[in-house]
C-alpha cells in the first residue's frame, strides 16, 4: 500500500448512457490504475464479450467496454485507460463483503494487470433516508469517495476483506 496523488475516477453516470436510470441507490466500486494503462480496441472487444456473460447489455467503443442489466441494475465496466469499474444495488445487509466480492471480481478479468490499482467507492442516488455502516442520511444526492492509497493486485486480494471495510467506512463518513 501507498499513499498517492488523488487519481481521477471515471464515475458510473459518464460511462453509461444518459437514459440509463437505477430504480434504487447503487454501489460503485471503481479500481484506478496508479500509473497510467492503455487498452486497445482488440482488449477492449475482447473483454466486452467476457463481461456480456450474465448481463443484458453489452458494448465498447475506444473509450471502454461495459455490460450491465436494467432489471437488476447491476454491471461492469473497463475503461481505454485501465480503470475497473463495478456497481450493485446498494443493500444494508454486510455492504462490506459484496464490497470485497467485487473487488475480486474486477480483479479477475482477462486483461493485463498494472503493478498497482486505487480503489474509489461511491453511492449514487443516495435514498431519501439510507443507513450506511449504522449512519444515516435523510438528504438526496451522491456520494463519491476518490483514491487515497494504492494496492498491489495481490495485497487487494490478500486484504480485500479489509480494503472493503475502508472503503465502506469513507462511504458512511459524509453522512454524520
Amino acid at each position: 500500500m501507498h499513499h498517492l496523488e488523488e487519481l481521477t475516477v471515471v464515475w458510473r453516470s459518464a460511462i453509461l448512457p444518459r437514459e440509463y436510470r437505477p430504480r434504487g441507490p447503487l454501489v460503485e466500486v471503481h479500481l484506478v490504475p496508479a500509473a497510467p494503462e492503455r487498452y486497445g480496441t482488440p482488449e477492449l472487444e475482447r473483454v466486452r464479450d467476457e463481461l456480456a456473460a450474465g448481463f443484458t447489455r453489452a458494448g465498447s467503443s475506444a473509450g471502454g467496454a461495459w455490460a450491465f442489466s436494467t432489471a437488476e441494475d447491476r454491471g461492469l465496466a473497463v475503461l481505454s485507460g485501465g480503470q475497473r469499474t463495478c456497481w450493485f444495488p446498494f443493500e444494508e445487509d454486510d455492504l462490506a463483503a459484496c464490497v470485497a466480492g467485487r473487488l475480486h471480481r474486477l480483479l479477475a478479468l482477462g486483461l493485463p494487470l498494472p503493478d498497482s490499482f486505487a480503489p474509489a467507492i461511491g453511492l449514487d442516488p443516495v435514498a431519501s433516508t439510507i443507513k450506511v455502516a449504522a449512519r444515516s442520511a435523510s438528504s438526496p444526492g451522491r456520494i463519491r469517495i476518490g483514491t487515497e492509497e494504492a494496492f498491489s493486485p495481490d495485497e487487494l486480494r490478500r486484504t480485500s476483506r479489509e480494503i472493503a471495510k475502508g472503503l465502506v467506512a469513507r462511504l458512511a463518513a459524509p453522512l454524520g
